[in-house]
């Protein structure tokens, strides 16, 4: 079984991600972030990401049946992140990547 430092809050956020870099790339990357917690996130990407890739993640819209937790329970807006793991997934015909996000400022 495994051991979660933080309690997962579930969620359905459209979220982009991009590149934190400082080579001007402009990419934007879209998404779902699925739960949250206060040291991390996992989201669903359209997109593969490397382990230890740095990305800047905004949350784009919510729906109203999943509105956030408190802000002290760890839901964040917008959020500086490492790429922890990442797996290909399908659901429904839909090819997508399943990721695991830590945030890296407190």
């Amino acid at each position: 079984m495994e051991k979660r430092n933080s309690n997962r809050h579930k969620t359905d956020q459209s979220i982009v991600c991009m590149f934190f870099t400082s080579h001007g790339c402009d990419d934007t990357f879209d998404g779902r972030m699925q739960n949250y917690c206060d040291s991390g996130m996992y989201a669903e990407l359209q997109t593969c990401f490397k382990e230890g890739t740095i990305l800047l993640v905004r949350t784009t819209s919510s729906t109203p049946e999943r509105l956030p937790a408190k802000i002290e329970e760890g839901f964040r807006t917008i959020s500086l992140v490492e790429v922890k793991w990442s797996k290909p997934i399908s659901a429904d015909g839909v090819f997508r990547y399943g990721t695991g996000l830590k945030h890296l400022v407190v």
